[in-house]
């Protein structure tokens, strides 16, 4: 199992390590980082979905100003006039997959469709076709649409808690990343969504608890830090986190600085 203090001592080291190399790089910290939680199985698993599993969160890791983008059945016009009758204000813009495959063809209207939206939603029964439309660019920059489902009655409750979710994506692996949180986010906070994503990740596992080998904290450009390792032949430890950065992360950060020394000789 998870030891919860362990996890916030890693969230305190990663977030101070992030500031530092921020003020080291004299940046400031206006753009907010992705926190993951890196989970590595002992065995593959057998097959990736389409589909991602629904991780609920204590809280929301999508801006309040963010953009959503929803993708549903033809004709589109249908769907605004629906969320227009549920009141759901939370989608900016909506997309039919006919305008989809007619107008985002083209490698660099993809690209630009990506990077125009915080996070996009899809109606559940389209979701299969959307990887061969979007293309690969969603998946790098992971932003795979989210299924919601349209039929429900409570549209707006619905799409409120797709919204508040964080993603699980089944890969054909041993290693799977789940956003758990934004460096913007108070530690406290972070831990929270940890202690409240954890048991729901562990539930899409195969054998649980028994075939998790690693669990690891990380930004998109950090060290990894680890807050849980299981030895294959030894049982089960966890890694202490000692102060407020690990070894690993302060040595980074001080590789930071002495280039930054180096520049200015």
């Amino acid at each position: 199992m998870l030891d919860i203090k362990q996890a916030d001592k890693a969230v305190k080291a990663l977030l101070g390590y992030v500031e530092k190399k921020g003020e080291s790089k004299n940046q400031l910290l206006e753009d907010d980082q992705t926190v993951w939680l890196i989970v590595a199985t002992k065995k593959f698993s057998d097959a990736s979905k389409a589909k991602p599993h629904r991780i609920p969160l204590k809280h929301s890791i999508v801006a309040p100003d963010a953009e959503i983008c929803l993708f549903v059945k033809d004709p589109q016009r249908d769907y605004k006039r629906i969320l227009e009758e549920k009141n759901v204000k939370a989608v900016n813009k909506v997309i039919g997959v006919s305008k989809l495959r007619a107008k985002y063809k083209p490698y660099e209207a993809k690209r630009q469709l990506c990077a125009s939206y915080g996070m996009f939603l899809a109606d559940a029964r389209v979701v299969t076709v959307l990887p061969k439309l979007l293309g690969k660019t969603f998946f790098l920059k992971k932003k795979q649409p989210i299924p919601v489902d349209m039929t429900k009655s409570d549209l707006k409750k619905e799409i409120a808690r797709a919204i508040g979710s964080t993603y699980m994506h089944t890969t054909s692996g041993t290693c799977t990343a789940v956003k758990v949180g934004l460096t913007s986010q108070s530690a406290a906070e972070i831990t929270a969504n940890i202690e409240t994503a954890m048991p729901h990740i562990i539930e899409k596992i195969p054998r649980k608890w028994k075939n998790i080998q690693s669990i690891n904290l990380k930004t998109n450009d950090s060290t990894a830090l680890p807050i849980f390792n299981s030895l294959p032949d030894e049982g089960v430890t966890r890694i202490e986190v000692y102060g407020k950065r690990s070894n690993a992360l302060a040595m980074d950060a001080d590789e930071d600085e002495d280039e930054d020394e180096e520049d200015d000789e």
